[in-house]
């Protein structure tokens, strides 16, 4: 019933995100989007940092008060969302063809609608990224690498997907799912994927979802274990995380609505703070220094608050007519990026205190009761260690975003153009074909064409 449970949180956790991204980008021009996205920013910066405190005191009480909590505020967005944002949504559009956009003929009933949906997509990919993290969440943590219950399906997991990425090729127009039913849509057009700036943004966010879960996960770890805080003190010092992070966001708005208003220098500032930030909070944790771990917490969340926003913006200036595809998968691979971090950290972490015959089989079990000093030493030295593991991928994010175009936001009254794909009337922004930072070095970096 928990796991039921979780998976419906995460259900609706996922399609509320997506479709608040969704919702603030339609109509409006890029420079109108940024403003939008400003306060969401704001507003989802702040509860990043919120709530791991609440949560901690929450869980001195009862752990149930962390999913009780969430009730009554659904209930009320349900009843807002219900009077004061139905009048602005969209009604049923038209189907058309994926080949040529011609409607299909007749009335649109709720069958033929379902019929436009991938289900066999769908299918493939739950299930195979299902059974990849899965595995290789057990990996480590709760089994060895070398058992049969990661083994299964992780190969499992890794074949789906495969299959899933054929099953989306097939479905590209002119190919044989999409002239067997011309008016499905691809779950996830693959020209998105495989186009250079769609691929970088999703690198991007994986490693922001590595650096987040890095330090909300075991950062407290650290506090709880060798510091020996309990839960409500370790998520209160993790609040130092907040004014980097609100720092951070109030740059993004800078840089995207003020000056220079486009998207590539805050997201390469990010890419250079987050792993500088991740690395010298890894050498604080060895020195014991607490003042200079606080500092660097706060320095991480710069790199990770100034790149909320700009991501998105650059998606939707590049892709706007695949908001949601793009959106998502900027979703997942964060999601994805953190299940990585983790399963790599706590292998490490383990590894450190099988020494001393302590067995840990989850990041949780470890943070209650108490640890001989010996061992507690040992504990820092794997969760160091954990953390300068991962901060290759991170720095593999700076390389990721030289290779990224750009997008200036455009005000009003100024020229713009449709974004990186064909618009409809509305102004957004102009964009960068091929890498900006190559076109800085080649002395060609003004505004660019379309794509």
């Amino acid at each position: 019933m928990f796991l039921v449970g979780r998976a419906l949180q995460g259900i609706g956790c996922s399609g509320l995100l997506i479709l608040t991204k969704v919702l603030l980008a339609d109509k409006v021009s890029l420079r109108e989007n940024a403003n939008n996205n400003s306060t969401f920013a704001i507003v989802g910066g702040i509860a990043y940092g919120v709530g791991p405190t609440i949560g901690g005191y929450l869980t001195q009480v009862s752990w149930r008060w962390c999913f009780i909590i969430n009730i009554p505020i659904a209930a009320l967005g349900m009843v807002l969302a219900h009077f004061l944002l139905r009048p602005l949504l969209l009604g049923p559009q038209p189907i058309t063809r994926i080949d040529d956009g011609v409607e299909m003929p007749g009335s649109a009933t709720f069958l033929s609608r379902l019929s436009t949906i991938d289900f066999g997509g769908q299918f493939l990919f739950l299930f195979g990224m299902g059974l990849f993290i899965l595995a290789i969440t057990w990996a480590g943590a709760y089994y060895p690498w070398s058992s049969i219950k990661v083994i299964i399906p992780l190969i499992l997991g890794i074949l789906l997907l495969l299959l899933f990425l054929i099953w989306e090729s097939l479905m590209q127009p002119g190919l044989l799912l999409a002239r067997k039913s011309p008016y499905r849509r691809a779950m996830l057009p693959l020209h998105l994927i495989l186009s250079r700036n769609a691929g970088l943004l999703m690198y991007i966010n994986f490693v922001t979802g590595m650096a987040m879960y890095a330090v909300f996960y075991f950062v407290d770890l650290y506090f709880a274990l060798v510091l020996q805080f309990s839960s409500g003190e370790s998520g209160k010092n993790l609040l130092y995380y907040i004014p980097g992070l609100g720092l951070g966001v109030f740059m993004a708005v800078y840089a995207v609505n003020v000056f220079p208003r486009q998207t590539w220098y805050p997201l390469f500032l990010g890419t250079i703070i987050e792993p500088l930030g991740i690395t010298l909070l890894a050498a604080a944790i060895s020195w014991g220094h607490l003042p200079t771990v606080y500092g660097m917490l706060a320095l991480t969340g710069v790199g990770t608050g100034i790149r909320f926003m700009p991501g998105t913006l650059h998606a939707i200036g590049y892709y706007p007519k695949h908001v949601a595809s793009l959106v998502s998968m900027m979703s997942l691979s964060s999601s994805l990026g953190g299940t990585l971090a983790l399963t790599i950290m706590l292998n490490i972490f383990n590894n450190h205190l099988a020494g001393k015959g302590v067995v840990v089989s989850g990041v949780q079990s470890v943070g209650n009761g108490t640890l001989e000093d010996d061992v507690r030493d040992v504990a820092k030295k794997g969760i160091v260690v954990a953390f300068f593991a991962i901060t290759s991928f991170l720095w593999l994010g700076v390389g990721a975003c030289a290779g990224l175009g750009n997008v200036w936001i455009v005000g009003e009254g100024e020229a713009g153009g449709s974004g990186g794909e064909e618009g409809e009337g509305i102004n957004m922004g102009n964009v960068c074909e091929g890498s900006f930072l190559g076109s800085l070095v080649r002395r060609g970096g003004s505004r660019g064409e379309k794509v």
